[in-house]
């Protein structure tokens, strides 16, 4: 039996998971990105981590509202959840975003989790 460490087995069990995954620093630095993310951005979760989206060159027009949320969350410690539309590369997807701060044991934030889910049939479906 393999021995994990509660980090490990979250990363594990979320990298897999078909929604896209992403944890963000306040200041808009990836700190995790699972499969369906790095494959939805094309680039290679190693190259994604660390770094930060101005630096990997993703539309500002995409981003910008997504940094003002990841901002908003770590400053009122309070979840929060959005509809968003992805850049025209992407397909203009419709995704509802939930954004959920993460703490230290201070109370401190040191990033928050995004998680995107495409309902982009789902609404066209129900029109």
């Amino acid at each position: 039996m393999r021995d994990y460490s509660p980090i490990d087995a979250i990363s594990e069990i979320l990298a897999d998971v078909p929604d896209l995954v992403f944890v963000f620093t306040p200041d808009g630095r990836y700190l995790y990105v699972n499969n369906a993310a790095a494959a939805f951005l094309g680039d290679d979760p190693v190259q994604v981590i660390g770094s930060h989206w101005r630096d990997l060159a993703y539309p500002a027009e995409v981003m910008e509202p997504l940094q003002a949320w990841i901002e908003q969350v770590a400053q009122t410690c309070e979840a929060a959840r959005y509809t968003h539309t992805t850049s025209e590369q992407r397909g203009s997807r419709l995704m509802d975003v939930s954004l959920t701060p993460l703490k230290c044991e201070d109370g401190d934030v040191y990033g928050v989790l995004l998680i995107a889910h495409d309902v982009t049939d789902h609404v066209k479906g129900a029109s």
